[in-house]
């Protein structure tokens, strides 16, 4: 699972690189190769925040809420934007003198004012799921299995394939809902997760397709509408976080994990606990509201767009973020740590 985590969050900057550094163009604009391996590679990523939930629904299902952990959760939240935007502010940065005072209101109450769309989700998620698990232990498995069939039909069938969409579902699979139903979601694989017989490779080639899906399914609607029309708009229809096909890549990939075992030595386990660790600090740094479009032009995104050297740029930035990333999330943790153990030999 912990693999996984460093994957999706390895996945998440993907999508970052390519959509703040401006890679991403219009789906419909006069392909050429480097636009469309961007949009397959954003077909093959747009699992990462759902499976990012799903891991959290999976160990939070058999877990006991802790009011510290939402505390430091919390915390972590406001430290991220606090500091980064202190450091930007000092330096005497043009992207915040820029701002308004309702532009600040995020970045100084960034858990309320949404400075992180996800993490505000989340925060509420974990605020919410003990009275989740109450629900869900209450459920046998036909009426659990009932709860997620109702849920994706309306929060994601209805949306990839009705060209009318309900307001209240039609988030892109950022809201509080579809959070709720990818949690169900992961509490039924903990449950029942032994009862599924599915080829753990099989999962993997699903996942694989349900990616490609994404991508040929959106090309085709293109190629439709040269010929009827007005069929052009819904062509990303298949993109979104509650897409039907984001969705079940996204849990196929998530069993072929829960599915799999790996031998290593002992070393390189405490590496991959460590990086995990720092996973939501790297989300929390790259994304912070002065740093997002920033950084993808510290690699020079725009300049490699159409060449040769696009991949290699992508995947250079993409680690050095995510190193960077999980190392000050360590810095920050061993000075909470540091913190916490004087303030308990205070009370001593």
């Amino acid at each position: 699972m912990e693999i996984l985590r460093i994957v999706a969050m390895f996945m998440i900057i993907s999508l970052h690189y390519l959509d703040k550094g401006g890679i991403l163009r219009d789906f419909s604009e006069k392909p050429s190769l480097f636009h469309e391996i961007a949009w397959i590679i954003e077909a093959f990523a747009m699992v990462s925040v759902n499976i990012y939930v799903l891991i959290s629904g999976y160990f939070l299902a058999e877990s006991e809420f802790k009011l510290k952990k939402l505390i430091m959760l919390w915390i972590q939240i406001i430290l991220y934007s606090w500091i980064i935007t202190g450091i930007v502010a000092i330096a005497g940065g043009q992207v915040i003198k820029d701002k308004g005072i309702y532009d600040l209101i995020p970045l100084v109450l960034p858990v309320t004012g949404s400075h992180y769309w996800f993490a505000t989700i989340y925060v509420l998620m974990y605020a919410c799921f003990p009275f989740m698990n109450k629900a869900i232990k209450a459920m046998d498995k036909k009426k659990h299995r009932t709860a997620i069939i109702v849920g994706v039909l309306i929060f994601s069938a209805w949306n990839t394939f009705l060209p009318m969409t309900i307001p209240v579902t039609d988030k892109d699979g950022m809201d509080i809902c579809w959070f709720a139903i990818l949690y169900l979601i992961a509490a039924y694989l903990r449950k029942y997760g032994n009862e599924i017989k599915l080829n753990k490779w099989l999962s993997l080639a699903i996942y694989v397709l349900c990616s490609v899906l994404i991508y040929s399914l959106g090309k085709g609607l293109l190629l439709a509408d040269m010929v009827v029309g007005k069929l052009g708009g819904f062509a990303e229809n298949f993109y979104p976080y509650n897409s039907l096909f984001t969705l079940i890549g996204s849990v196929a990939l998530f069993i072929f994990f829960m599915k799999s075992s790996f031998n290593m030595p002992k070393w390189i386990g405490k590496v991959i606990l460590w990086a995990s660790a720092g996973c939501f600090g790297v989300y929390l740094l790259h994304e912070h509201q002065l740093i997002r479009y920033e950084w993808p032009k510290l690699f020079n995104t725009a300049k490699y767009a159409d060449t040769p050297l696009f991949l290699l740029n992508m995947i250079v930035s993409v680690v050095c973020v995510f190193i960077v990333g999980i190392c000050i999330d360590y810095i920050r943790r061993l000075i909470v740590s540091l913190f916490m153990k004087i303030g308990g030999k205070k009370n001593d």
